[in-house]
Order: C-alpha cells, then sequence, then structure tokens
C-alpha cells in the first residue's frame, strides 16, 4: 500500500510532467501559429500572445506585492479590515498609475529628471514605454480594485448593490482624476502639448480597462451565484464543499456566449454609440465573456476529474490548456468568416448601388465586431494561464515556508520573472501589436481602417541573426549588380568607339 508521501511525490511528478509535455507544446503551437499561412492567424496569434504576457506579468507582480500587504497589516484581523486595506491598496495603486504614466509620458518633469530628449526616435521609445507601462498597471490597477469589490460583494452575501455601487464609485474617481489631469495640463502655459495629450489618452484608456475587469468580474460572480446558490469567494473560488455542476456550469457559458453576442449586435447595429459608457460596455462584455467560458471550462474538467481548479496547478495547466485549444479553434472560426466579409465588402463597394454600398458597410462593422471576440478570446487565455502560474507561484511559496516567509518568496519569485519576461514582451512583442492596431477598438472604424492598412504590409518579426543575415545577402548582391554595371558600362563605351569610328570613316 502506497505511503502518503509516495502520492505526494507521484502527484508532484505528474505536476511536472504535464507542465513539461504541455509547455513544449504549447510553443511548439505557438511557432505554427505565427508561421501559419494565413496573415490573419499570425497577427492574432501575436496579439493573443501580447495580452497573455502582458495579464500573466501584471497578476504576478500585483498579487507578490499583495500577499506582501496582507502578511504586514491583516494577521489575525476581521474581514472589515480585510475589506479596508483591499480598497487601500487599490487606491495605491490607481494613484501610482496617474503619477507614473504622467512621468513616463514626459508630462510631468521632476527637478531631478535629465532634459528631455524630443527627437523623433526619442519620442517613438517614450511612446512605447507609456504603452506598456499603461498596460502592464492598468491590469494591475484592475484586479486589485477586483480584490476590493469582491471581498466587499462577498461580505453582503452577493448583493445586488454592490454592482451600481462599484459603478458609480470607479465613474467618481475618473472624474476627479480627469480634473486633476486638467489642472496639471493647464497650469504651466494653458495649453495641451502633445506629451500631455499621449499622457491623458493614455490613462484614460488604463481606467477604461480598470472599468471593464472589475465590473465584468463582480457581474460574472453574481451570475454564479445565482446559478449556483453560493457566492464564490474574491478569488473565484466556490465555497468548501459546494461545486458547480454540469448543468450549472453549461448555463453560465451561455450566457457569457449570449453576452459576447450582445456585444457583437452593439458594435454591428449601433455604430454611433462611441462615447465612454459604450466603451465600457464593450470591455465589460468581452472580459465577461472570458470569465465565464474560463470559469464553465474549469467545472466541466473538475466534475470529469480531468483538471480543474480542485487539483491544483496541474488541473490549472490543464485547464489553460483546454481553454487554449478552445479559443484557438474558435479564432480561427472566426477568421474564416472575417474573411468571407472581406470578400463580400469588396464586392459590393465596387457596385455603384447605394444600398450596396449601405451592406458593405455593414459587413465592414460584422468584420470589427468579430475582431473584437478575436480580442476577447485572447484575454480568456491569459485569464487562464494567469491562474495556473499563480497557483504555482502560491505552491512553490508554501513548500519552501520553512526557509523563508511565503509571501516574502513570492516577491522574489515576482521580482526574477518580471525582470526576465516584461522586457521582452515590451521589447519584441508590443511593438509589433502596437502597430497592427491591438489595442484599437474595434467599433471604431477610422482605427480599424489604420489596423488594416497595417495589416496588409505585416511582415513577420525577424531575429537579429536572420535580419544579419539578410543583410549580407543583399549587399552581395549590390556588390554583383555594382560589378555588372560596371562592365555594361564598358561595354557601352566600346560600342560607342566603334559607332565613333564608322561614323569617322564615312
Amino acid at each position: 500500500m502506497a505511503s502518503k508521501d509516495d502520492e505526494v511525490t507521484t502527484g508532484v511528478n505528474l505536476g511536472i510532467a504535464i507542465m513539461l509535455l504541455g509547455s513544449i507544446g504549447f510553443m511548439m503551437g505557438i511557432f505554427y501559429l505565427v508561421n501559419h499561412e494565413d496573415k490573419e492567424m499570425q497577427i492574432c496569434t501575436w496579439k493573443v500572445i501580447c495580452a497573455t504576457i502582458s495579464i500573466f506579468v501584471s497578476v504576478l507582480i500585483y498579487q507578490a506585492v499583495n500577499d506582501a500587504v496582507k502578511a504586514m497589516f491583516l494577521q489575525d484581523s476581521s474581514p472589515i479590515a480585510a475589506i479596508e486595506v483591499a480598497f487601500a491598496h487599490s487606491m495605491v495603486w490607481f494613484l501610482t498609475l496617474q503619477m507614473f504614466l504622467a512621468t513616463v509620458s514626459g508630462a510631468i518633469t521632476w527637478p531631478w529628471s535629465a532634459q528631455l530628449d524630443r527627437s523623433e526616435e526619442a519620442d517613438n521609445k517614450r511612446a512605447l514605454d507609456l504603452k506598456c507601462w499603461a498596460v502592464i498597471l492598468g491590469h494591475i490597477t484592475g484586479f486589485a480594485f477586483i480584490s476590493a469589490w469582491s471581498q466587499l460583494h462577498e461580505h453582503f452575501d452577493g448583493s445586488l448593490i454592490i454592482f451600481p455601487l462599484a459603478y458609480c464609485v470607479l465613474r467618481l474617481l475618473f472624474k476627479l482624476a480627469e480634473k486633476a489631469r486638467e489642472v496639471v495640463i493647464y497650469a504651466d502655459d494653458g495649453e495641451k502639448d502633445v506629451m500631455e495629450e499621449h499622457w491623458d489618452e493614455a490613462t484614460e484608456e488604463t481606467e477604461d480597462d480598470v472599468m471593464g475587469l472589475t465590473m465584468s468580474y463582480l457581474l460574472v460572480q453574481t451570475i454564479r451565484f445565482w446559478a449556483t446558490g453560493y457566492m464564490p469567494d474574491a478569488e473565484g473560488n466556490m465555497p468548501g464543499g459546494h461545486k458547480t455542476s454540469d448543468l450549472q456550469a453549461a448555463l453560465f457559458m451561455i450566457v457569457g456566449i449570449l453576452i459576447a453576442a450582445a456585444s457583437y449586435m452593439r458594435t454591428v447595429y449601433f455604430p454611433d454609440w462611441k462615447d465612454r459608457n459604450a466603451m465600457w460596455l464593450r470591455l465589460v462584455c468581452d472580459f465577461s465573456f472570458s470569465w465565464t467560458i474560463m470559469f464553465g471550462i474549469d467545472a466541466f474538467l473538475t466534475n470529469s476529474g480531468l483538471g480543474g481548479a480542485e487539483f491544483g496547478v496541474v488541473g490549472d495547466v490543464i485547464t489553460a490548456c483546454i481553454v487554449t485549444v478552445w479559443a484557438f479553434a474558435v479564432i480561427f472560426f472566426l477568421d474564416k468568416k472575417v474573411d468571407s466579409a472581406m470578400h463580400k465588402e469588396e464586392e459590393l463597394a465596387a457596385s455603384p448601388n447605394s444600398r450596396d454600398q449601405a451592406k458593405a458597410k455593414l459587413q465592414k462593422r460584422k468584420r470589427a465586431a468579430m475582431r473584437g471576440t478575436i480580442l476577447a478570446l485572447g484575454v480568456l487565455i491569459g485569464f487562464a494561464w494567469e491562474k495556473s502560474f499563480d497557483t504555482a507561484v502560491d505552491d512553490t511559496a508554501e513548500k519552501e515556508s520553512n526557509i523563508m516567509p511565503p509571501s516574502f518568496i513570492k516577491v522574489v519569485l515576482a521580482m526574477l520573472l518580471a525582470t526576465v519576461v516584461l522586457p521582452a514582451w515590451r521589447w519584441y512583442i508590443l511593438p509589433e501589436v502596437v502597430r497592427l492596431g491591438g489595442f484599437s477598438d474595434p467599433a471604431d472604424e477610422e482605427a480599424e481602417d489604420a489596423v488594416e492598412k497595417a495589416e496588409e504590409g505585416y511582415r513577420p518579426p525577424m531575429l537579429p541573426e536572420t535580419m544579419e543575415f539578410q543583410m549580407q545577402e543583399m549587399q552581395k548582391k549590390i556588390e554583383k549588380l555594382e560589378l555588372e554595371k560596371g562592365a555594361l558600362a564598358d561595354e557601352v563605351n566600346q560600342l560607342r568607339r566603334k559607332v565613333n569610328d564608322l561614323q569617322g570613316k564615312g
């Protein structure tokens, strides 16, 4: 009979084996997709990679800092104290976001700062740095507010009043931040320059991300509460001993698909609704779709004994792999529909008939809506892998808790991983995705035109070694052509001399 230690060892070995096979399969799958014969699939893959890595890094940093905060301030504290600390923590991140983006954009300079370089190269680098930190800090702040409002939601047993309360508080907070930015922007010279404009736009987009993450999670928590009768905790886990049945899981997956369909219909049939509320609605729909699908697949796998959160990091990795395969299958299907809509649009646009022109615009909006769904699927993959990495970091910290406190281990692991992952994401992935319009609003027709223009000229990114080899090959061709040019020039000169000789004899 196997001992308990043997069972633990077997479980650890199984986890390592699944992680090894899953990671190799995932990496090779990514190589296939970024080199897919369909250019649209290549582009979608880069956008999915960008979303996954940004969510992973953000949650990694937030969870590490959050655990350190809990260790310092919440030892043997009451639930009310935990909620108060969570809101204070989220406000710290929100204020950090405002100040840090102002500094990165160059809108605010400090006495110890170096003189601002306004060359084109420096401006481009500053724009990418701004987008990098806007995305990361937006996700971190969003997850901080998710934690705070979810704890309050749980404390009041899923009360519906939390949903409108959170919306009103966040809206008020964003309005106050907007007024503060206006004061800072117009305080010096009374005008808004380019850098201040970039700061304002980037911060507003980041606040939209925070609103979308927070409201979508509260909405999905409410749906799960109505479907199961039990309120999940702030981490999304069901209370002890309770499971989500297959019927309940299917129910909120269907609700998630209906929410995605509503977002699609809004983009296609209400194109003139473009204010900030429309943006928030789109983000809430997209993120809600992602949350419901992830929790639904997790419940199905848990009930079947094939994976899910109940099996720890092994189950989370299995869930993430299945979610990734499912999401890319849907992306492949939607990509074909986008191609079909594009062909229809081209045929209708060529017609002089006004009704055909209107139908062509409808097809264009359908393509934009499907692009939005594809971006939501990228977020879904990011959520799934974030959960597995979060569990892995927790397990590692708990395993080594006899050496140092788990919260300290998490901070160290987060710093090491972020130091490796974040620069690679910023240098090699983010610039390409920004150029391809990976962060634009699908409902914005002008932005979509820019995206399509960028995609038409898309070429897969090359490694430095590949670029150097191609440059050497081109240099060889240039030298060869120079030699041929010299030979042709000599031949032309000889022909001219012969012509001159013939003319002299004549």
